[in-house]
């Protein structure tokens, strides 16, 4: 009688054991399923890490329910080796609840630990939520991200503003008004028609293609491209108001940190300075960051600067920290910028006097430009370092190719 008694016992707290666990992972579940909710599915990146520091907790609660049920079982066997002979009294009886006792003790530190680990899981989990939206200015958990990586989503288009004779500025909205893009400084994102049918290349395939938001990455509701003419231009140029395109992102490019270096030099092209004036405007609105830009942006016309009134009131704004240097190919006769391509020769003159060295350049322009101020990259690889920065005896760690 006393050992069935014993065996009930063992048996009943190593029931109550699994059922522990299963609390444990219905939590871990009902977290994962509370972040999603609250984030939404766009922050595929921090529901990763919630699914991942759970399942641990889960697996640990298991590790610790089986443990504790096994050194239980261990203790019962341990008593009815040491007696075998007794088949009932007060002595089987005690060891019997002795065992009991020990099991659910056991079990109850199983469960208090593994409640425990099932905490630190959301706090692990929480962290990185609070912090993003704490750095947009919001307090509590869960930044919603408007692209998503992996996914192309359709964003309407809200109006179209002209900005000279062959570049127009392109607001979309997001189906969250309070998501912004996301991604990291700098981030571009992929653009391509939301009717598959619709701006095909030569071989019948979507095209695609790479831009950078000006607006700020933290903006919310809206997103705004500046675009200029093209195979993929065209085809916006064509969308009306309430229409959609398809975006698909962030593609993280340069991953900028205040103070990395003393001073950002900043050579671009045409179309290619969106980067740099998600970078550079990022950087000045960081009252942390103490880091110096030039910009020199050439073009073939003034009137192909793109950005100008912005840049200008940026250096006005932050005469200490930004200087803008424009080059003209064709420039007018009352024109007092610089003239032609950008050279080794242009580059020293605004090289910064003090330190030469704590510079970090970034190139974004036509091919043209790549082979004359840096050569051009390497596939995705960012290649060799020649041109006019090879020949003022810069390397890849001073040179960063968009």
């Amino acid at each position: 009688m006393g050992l069935a008694a014993a065996s009930a016992n063992a048996h009943e707290y190593a029931d109550r054991a699994k059922d522990a666990a299963k609390d444990v992972a219905g939590q871990a579940k009902g977290y994962v399923n509370e972040r999603a909710s609250a984030a939404s599915a766009n922050t595929n990146e921090y529901l990763g890490r919630a699914k991942d520091a759970v399942e641990g907790a889960a697996d640990k609660a298991k590790g610790f329910v089986n443990e504790r049920t096994s050194a239980a079982s261990a203790n019962l066997n341990e008593a009815l080796d040491r007696d075998p002979s007794a088949s009932a009294g007060q002595d089987l009886k005690n060891k019997a609840q002795a065992v009991g006792a020990a099991v659910s003790a056991n079990t109850n530190e199983a469960i208090g630990e593994a409640k425990d680990a099932v905490k630190d899981a959301k706090d692990t989990v929480k962290g990185p939520f609070d912090q993003e939206k704490k750095a947009m200015g919001e307090e509590g958990a869960g930044v919603v991200a408007a692209l998503v990586k992996n996914n192309w989503v359709d964003f309407k288009l809200e109006k179209v503003e002209p900005y000279n004779h062959n570049t127009n500025i392109y607001t979309f909205s997001f189906p969250d008004p309070n998501a912004s893009a996301g991604g990291v400084t700098a981030s571009a994102l992929l653009v391509k028609s939301s009717d598959a049918q619709d701006c095909l290349d030569d071989k019948g395939k979507p095209v695609i293609r790479p831009y950078t938001p000006i607006s700020p990455q933290n903006q919310k509701g809206t997103m705004d491209l500046m675009v200029k003419d093209g195979k993929m231009s065209q085809h916006i140029a064509h969308l009306k108001p309430g229409e959609t395109l398809s975006f698909k992102g962030p593609i993280a490019k340069y991953a900028y940190k205040p103070n990395e270096f003393a001073h950002g030099f900043a050579i671009g092209g045409g179309s290619g300075i969106t980067p740099m004036y998600q970078m550079i405007t990022h950087s000045l609105e960081l009252p942390e960051d103490k880091t110096k830009w030039t910009l020199m942006f050439a073009n073939v016309t003034e009137n192909d600067i793109l950005l100008r009134e912005r840049w200008d009131k940026l250096a006005k704004e932050h005469p200490d920290r930004f200087k803008v240097v424009y080059s003209l190919d064709k420039p007018s006769y009352f024109w007092r910028g610089e003239k032609g391509y950008i050279t080794k020769d242009m580059i020293q003159r605004y090289l910064p006097k003090d330190n030469s060295k704590d510079v970090k350049f970034f190139v974004c322009g036509p091919a043209g430009q790549y082979a004359a101020v840096c050569g051009p990259k390497d596939g995705s690889k960012q290649g060799e370092i020649k041109g006019a920065l090879g020949e003022l005896q810069y390397d890849n760690d001073h040179v960063f190719k968009f």
